[in-house]
Formats: structure tokens, sequence, C-alpha cells
């Protein structure tokens, strides 16, 4: 009997299991604990953004919640009304309505992008995982609140995803959540 070949597939399986560990680590943990976060680092590609207006600490074990972030949603589609539905379905789920508008002729999305100062922040987590499908974040700013860019291959708000969460490890980010909120 030959022993490689299931040794072989047990090594493959073991490496299979390990990148899907580092994978589901990686989406609930952008960031290793022990990795800096800085808020105004640069996405390749993009222009240079303007300095972070407001910086803010979320303390380890703080809780981000949808109700202290208000959204705003641009079609950036020929679906009309894509913008508004997407952005009451949003408020459906608790975050606050900001603007529903048509996107600027400088963002594009296929499906979601979010356009943020600070794209490893809590709050640009949390409006993240609310998307169905691939979801780009992207350097910008396009009014106060987070803004959201959605196109004609829009899949949908997820009707099961979170809307707050518990944070990991300590981390400083641009705000982009309501002032006077408590946190």
């Amino acid at each position: 009997m030959n022993w490689k070949t299931p040794i072989t597939l047990l090594v493959l399986l073991g490496i299979l299991l390990g990148a899907a560990f580092y994978g589901w680590q990686t989406v609930i943990s952008p960031a290793a604990p022990d990795e800096p976060v800085a808020p105004d680092e640069p996405v390749a590609g993009d222009k240079p953004k303007k300095k972070c207006p407001e910086k803010r600490t979320f303390k380890k074990g703080e809780v981000v919640r949808a109700q202290d972030i208000v959204v705003n949603v641009f079609n950036a589609g020929g679906i009309s009304g894509l913008a508004g539905n997407t952005l009451s379905a949003l408020v459906g789920k608790g975050f606050k309505a900001g603007v529903a508008d048509n996107a600027p002729a400088s963002q594009a999305a296929r499906n979601v992008t979010i356009v943020t100062e600070s794209p490893r922040s809590p709050e640009v987590r949390l409006v993240r995982l609310q998307f169905l499908g691939t979801v780009r974040v992207v350097s910008g700013d396009l009014e106060k609140g987070m803004d959201v860019v959605v196109g004609d291959n829009f899949r949908a708000v997820n009707p099961n995803a979170a809307t707050s969460f518990r944070i990991g490890r300590t981390i400083t980010s641009c705000s982009k959540a309501t002032p006077g909120t408590s946190p």
C-alpha cells in the first residue's frame, strides 16, 4: 500500500484549514493585535486626502452600534431609486439617515464602495458587514457621515448582518460617528 497519497492529502487539508482560519480572522479582525493602525494611511492609487478632522479612540470592549452612525448612500448606476431604497434598508437596521443622492461623476461602484477617510475604522467595518457581495473601501469623503456608493451590480443589504459589535482591541481612527454620541 502506498502511504504517500494519504499523507499528502492530510498535509493539503491542514494547509486548507490553516488558510481558512487565517482568512476568517482577517475578516473579523483585519489588523493584527500588535499592528499599529494608522488613521491617515493612504490607499494605493488614491489622491491625497484631507487631514482627519476628528480622531477617536475605540477602546477594547467598547461596542460600535448602527444607531451612532449616519449613513449617506449615493447611486452610481442607472437603477432609479437605488440610493433611497438602500438608505431605507439601512435605516430599518438602525443606522441614522443621511443623504440619498446620485453619486458624483468621480465615484463608481459595481456592487458597493465605501468612501472614507479611515478605511480601518470599526465604523467602516460595521457598515461593510451590512452588504452582500464584494464591498470596496476607498479613500475620500463626500458628505458628513459614512459614504456608501452603490452600483448596477448591487446585491442587497444583508438582513441578517449584526448591527453592533464589541471591539477586540484599542483602535484610533477618524470618527464617522454622530457628534455627541456616547462611546
